[in-house]
């Protein structure tokens, strides 16, 4: 009988770490700031300015919250790619937790006034996926890009 409850002891607490462990291994997950995909990892990073279905301009500034520190890629810290409308071939490298996105960046070269998607993903020093992106929906007032502002007062522009 001793032998028994052994046993069933052992299995229960085996049985409890395997749940423990499989409930902490989920993807990353986004606060009301966007929606969040993950690849396994417990580092996130949510977007805190501009806010969803914000209205911004370019230049705009860029407001992040993360679980682990940003730094440049040299530093060896993880670090951001900011991008729109899921291209992330086009991206602007976010190394802290504010950033101001000029319209010489990247990311926003030939961005058309409208509706767009606001992407970040987190990534490691050597730019590969760290296991979580996330995005939220702004309205960009004026154009995008290297495009110059309309000083003539008729509109268009920045």
């Amino acid at each position: 009988m001793m032998r028994l409850t052994k046993r069933v002891r052992a299995l229960t607490v085996l049985g409890a770490i395997v749940l423990v462990a499989a409930t902490g291994c989920g993807g990353g997950t986004a606060d009301a700031g966007g929606t969040g995909s993950g690849g396994g990892g417990a580092n996130t990073v949510t977007i805190k300015e501009p806010a969803d279905g914000a209205s911004i301009d370019i230049p705009f500034t860029l407001n992040l919250a993360s679980s682990v520190a940003l730094g440049s890629t040299e530093s060896g810290e993880h670090h951001v790619h900011l991008f729109f409308d899921g291209d992330d071939s086009k991206y602007e490298v976010v190394e802290s937790d504010s950033m101001e996105i000029s319209g010489s960046s990247p990311a926003v070269e030939g961005l058309t006034p409208g509706e767009h998607e606001l992407g970040i993903s987190l990534r490691n020093a050597d730019h590969s996926a760290a296991g979580f992106d996330t995005s939220i929906k702004v309205k960009v007032n004026g154009g995008g890009g290297d495009q110059p502002a309309d000083d003539s007062g008729t509109g268009g522009g920045y």
